[in-house]
């Protein structure tokens, strides 16, 4: 039940403010203007992110003082943090440099102060516990890669939210499993502030708006915390602990490989990884013909495919290493494969 309210109360946040947001963004020219790489016509407010921290962190503190969970004080530093660092972004263009500081200390503070860290991959390659040595810059890789992975696939309307809503509905199901209370109440509050966020972005025409960069570092601290959390979380039986990153990563596998392989490509043509371009897969298939919401519809089910095959490999069993790689060869035929396809290039 406190689980459904944070849902709700996180939804009606949302959708009473989005619409402020929308005439101060316009009042004061913060926008997202049209250029040569961008897909909008006209220029469209980008404090969706704003609203969406709104509804979340009310709904997330509220019901946690309510129902006693207790929720890490550090949480709302760093997600306060990537919410700022996005917004600097979205006004100012902030340098890459600038945002990786960011990034790399909102992980240290989850690493060091709440010790969510990468120590243990659970038996994959024969592997369980590993040093500080290693933990530390695995998590910091990780987590960064994440964060940035979701604020590149956030190039069309829907993709960012639509695609989000879908792994927290998979993330809630799975720490229901594992009775994870702080995990559920965190995935149900942001499924609540993604939903009138998501219907705004994709049919709004009044009060459309886009989720930003402070959005987008939003939902990629959000995840590196739930993400944690699941691969941390303590279990007695075997079965479930092998399948702890092998989940993780199937639910993620659209940012993650599909940033993978834009990174690649350009590191390929000799060119920053960094650098913005139209590479993604969200680009391929627009200039197929999709409309919007049908490529976020398609990217979604494609990453849908590859937790399908993890779920199979789970049900049948296997060793935390095959679960992994089953994923691995799953994303690369869903998610890397289908770019290739779509566009001709080798």
């Amino acid at each position: 039940m406190p689980y459904l309210i944070a849902l709700l109360l996180s939804a009606t946040g949302v959708w009473i403010v989005h619409p402020y947001l929308v005439r101060f963004a316009f009042k004061y020219n913060v926008v997202d203007k049209p250029n040569a790489r961008k897909l909008n016509r006209v220029p469209i407010p980008v404090l969706g992110g704003v609203g969406v921290f709104v509804g979340f962190v009310i709904a997330l503190y509220v019901v946690a003082s309510v129902v006693h969970i207790l929720l890490p004080n550090i949480y709302i530093v760093v997600l306060l943090l990537m919410l700022g660092v996005g917004l600097f972004d979205d006004l100012r263009d902030l340098k890459p440099y600038g945002k990786f500081a960011a990034q790399i200390l909102a992980v240290l503070l989850l690493y060091f102060v709440c010790d969510l860290r990468l120590d243990n991959l659970h038996g994959i390659f024969g592997i369980y516990e590993i040093p500080m040595v290693i933990s530390l810059p695995l998590t910091l890789f990780a987590c960064v890669g994440l964060i940035n992975s979701l604020n590149l696939i956030d190039g069309i309307d829907g993709l960012s939210s639509g695609y989000s809503i879908v792994a927290s509905i998979l993330f809630a199901a799975w720490t229901y499993v594992q009775s994870c209370n702080v995990n559920l109440l965190i995935v149900c509050a942001l499924i609540g502030a993604l939903v009138p966020f998501f219907i705004y972005n994709v049919f709004g025409r009044s009060y459309k708006m886009f989720i930003g960069d402070a959005g987008s570092h939003l939902l990629g601290i959000i995840f590196c915390i739930v993400t944690l959390n699941v691969v941390n979380s303590p279990s007695s039986e075997a079965g479930i602990e092998a399948a702890l990153i092998p989940f993780a990563l199937a639910v993620l596998s659209h940012p993650v490989f599909d940033t993978l392989r834009v990174m690649t490509m350009r590191i390929c043509k000799g060119h920053s990884p960094f650098k913005v371009d139209k590479t993604h897969l969200h680009h391929a298939l627009v200039e197929k013909g999709l409309t919007h919401l049908a490529t976020t519809l398609t990217i979604v089910g494609l990453n849908l495919l590859v937790v399908g095959a993890w779920l199979v490999s789970y049900k049948c069993e296997m060793s935390a290493t095959i679960q992994l790689l089953i994923v691995v060869m799953m994303s690369m035929l869903c998610i890397v494969l289908p770019y290739f396809v779509l566009t001709g290039k080798k």
